[in-house]
């Protein structure tokens, strides 16, 4: 049996396509879901529960439901384009999933052209005589299709067989090596192969992904990638629809233009022809970092770590992921690690201001590279735009900053948590406390069961004075810190958060605790410059914080909005009296306006 009719589509399994009637519009899926519909076609109009489909659609191996409800969607997906019918895999509650009873499905055969199997009340064992005929061979051939696919998308045997396997294997290893020169070489590689095989897939791809590379750490600005990329992909994936490596390339693209539908179905698919590549799960990690599944993430992160250790943007990505899950450890030391196998990539500037605190070294830096590479990488990525307004504020640049959010097109490209944090921090710089609370708030309900947006609003809710409020917040999320017995240098920040809530509620017996334990702490390690002026705050000892706070000052440090709106406000209150918070605050302006206008400032 080479093919059958579904409906108004013609279905063929060993060219795992699809074929519309009458348009001649064909579609490619991948050999799972093409095992998939063989299985629901098999049972035809009997419903299947998802154990049996996962027995024989996954066969020993352990995967979630989850697989099936993407695998259903995926290929409903593909089959609505057929107008004609609204459904062609129905849910049965209870019972699991089916072909519609309205699907006409024919088996063709050698000798008598078609079966229809659509129920019919005449001939009824003569039907079911052939019904039991076309599975079997049905059987059989999905068995030998599959085993056909798991041989024939296999990344060595590909490479193994290719004629180009001298060429490739070269090239590959060239574009790991970051350097501009030898991502040349890959480049000029990849174009000797197409021109002499226009339609060869694996080379479009590679070429792509040369100049994906020198965007990285060469002069290929974000732009011209693209313009590059989109016509080698969109070849590559009409000769090689089934190729893992394309359907990445192609998903990625799609992920980039906002399209995360279409991406994550494509990611899939690559991920059930190929599970070890490592760029692809990457790239899928960052689709769930997209979508707040920060654990999902994680995960991928991790398993694309585990695949390319040494790779500096599977590392990078790993480094975000945990950012993500608030684990700023784990985060810097895998940025940083990032950073020992390739120092010298072009953006390093920019990501550096997400993993470690804005001081004045690295705004300086920043704003170099800003003027070099601002108009393409933020045509590129709007979402950076809403980055460099919270920078100005970190600035005192509040008037531009507020000018360029103004203007700012982009709203629906960027994250809804990311946009509602830009606008909170905006309200709070031009003082309107109570509207950067309601949008610290609104962000917070986006996942108000994990963690990784409760701190600004915690923060907002302490600094306006909403201490109960707080303390049920930061019980309620952070239990851990709770009922620690020992306070350590890892943990001290946020235990004099709860330090100072207990006391700002009048916990007093809860609050001679936590103290207690603070100054066990505070007498056998040295505080930070900043723990110590919050330590002085819950203490009652401000004799030194003046002197601190020039420290601090002097220190390189500036307020951070990308970190916490609250820390001009909070310092300042601190200084004592009006008179040394004001002369505190004018070192402050002197020394963003000397940042700004790119003059050195003097200390004082």
């Amino acid at each position: 049996m080479e093919s059958f009719q579904l409906g108004n589509w013609r279905v063929s399994p060993r060219l795992n396509q699809l074929t519309l009637e009458n348009s001649e519009q064909k579609l490619s899926i991948t050999p799972k879901l093409m095992q998939l519909l063989l299985v629901l076609v098999e049972h035809k109009y009997q419903p299947i529960g998802l154990e049996e489909l996962i027995e024989k659609v996954w066969p020993q191996r352990v995967v979630a439901d989850s697989s099936v409800y993407q695998g259903i969607a995926q290929l409903r997906k593909v089959l609505s384009a057929d107008d004609q019918h609204q459904q062609y895999i129905e849910r049965i509650s209870g019972q699991g999933y089916r072909i519609a009873p309205d699907i006409a499905i024919e088996i063709y055969t050698d000798e008598s052209g078609t079966l229809d199997l659509t129920p019919s009340s005449q001939n009824t064992s003569h039907y079911k005589n052939y019904w039991l005929l076309g599975i079997c061979t049905l059987l059989v051939v999905a068995a030998l299709v599959i085993a056909v696919n798991i041989q024939s998308y296999s990344p060595k045997r590909e490479a193994d067989s290719t004629q180009y396997f001298e060429q490739f294997t070269l090239a590959s290893h060239l574009l790991s090596q970051q350097n501009v020169a030898q991502l040349e070489q890959a480049k000029q590689i990849y174009l000797e192969v197409i021109e002499q095989d226009s339609e060869n897939a694996e080379a479009l791809n590679g070429l792509c992904n040369s100049y994906r590379m020198l965007a990285i750490y060469g002069s290929v600005t974000e732009i011209e990638r693209d313009t590059l990329c989109h016509p080698l992909l969109e070849k590559a994936f009409a000769h090689a629809p089934n190729n893992a490596q394309v359907l990445a390339s192609v998903a990625r693209q799609h992920f980039e233009q906002g399209q995360i539908s279409q991406a994550q179905a494509l990611f899939e698919q690559s991920l059930a022809i190929n599970r070890d590549d490592a760029m692809t799960w990457h790239w899928y990690g960052r689709l769930k970092r997209n979508q707040n599944k920060v654990a999902d993430a994680l995960t991928a992160h991790q398993r694309a770590f585990k695949l390319a250790p040494n790779d500096p943007i599977v590392l990078r990505g790993l480094a975000y992921a945990y950012l993500n899950n608030r684990d700023l450890t784990n985060a810097r030391k895998y940025f940083e690690r990032s950073v020992v196998i390739s120092p010298n990539f072009k953006h390093k500037a920019l990501y550096e201001l997400d993993f470690y605190p804005l001081n004045q070294s690295r705004a300086a830096h920043y704003l170099n590279w800003y003027r070099q590479h601002q108009e393409s990488y933020v045509k590129k990525y709007p979402a950076h735009k809403l980055s460099h307004i919270l920078f100005l504020l970190s600035l005192n640049q509040g008037v531009l900053a507020q000018e360029i959010f103004d203007q700012f097109a982009a709203v629906n490209s960027v994250p809804q948590h990311f946009l509602l944090y830009a606008k909170a921090s905006l309200a709070w710089y031009h003082q309107k406390p109570n509207a950067a609370l309601v949008y610290l708030q609104q962000r917070y309900r986006l996942a108000p069961e994990q963690n990784h947006f409760v701190m600004p609003y915690l923060f907002a809710l302490v600094q306006l004075n909403h201490a109960e409020k707080a303390l049920t917040l930061f019980k309620k999320h952070f239990p851990e810190i709770v009922t620690l017995k020992q306070v350590t240098n890892e943990n001290r920040g946020q235990y004099l958060l709860l330090a100072r809530l207990y006391k700002a509620t009048e916990k007093n017996r809860l609050y001679q605790d936590a103290y207690e334990r603070l100054l066990a702490l505070e007498q056998e390690s040295t505080f930070s410059i900043e723990h110590q002026l919050r330590w002085n705050a819950l203490s009652g000892d401000d004799a030194n914080n003046v002197d601190l706070l020039n420290k601090l000052l002097n220190s390189g440090w500036l307020p951070d909005f990308n970190d916490n709106m609250f820390s001009i406000e909070r310092y300042s209150t601190l200084a004592g009296s009006n008179h040394s918070a004001k002369s505190w605050l004018a070192k402050l302006s002197n020394i963003q306006r000397c940042i700004w206008q790119h003059t050195q400032c003097v200390k004082n």
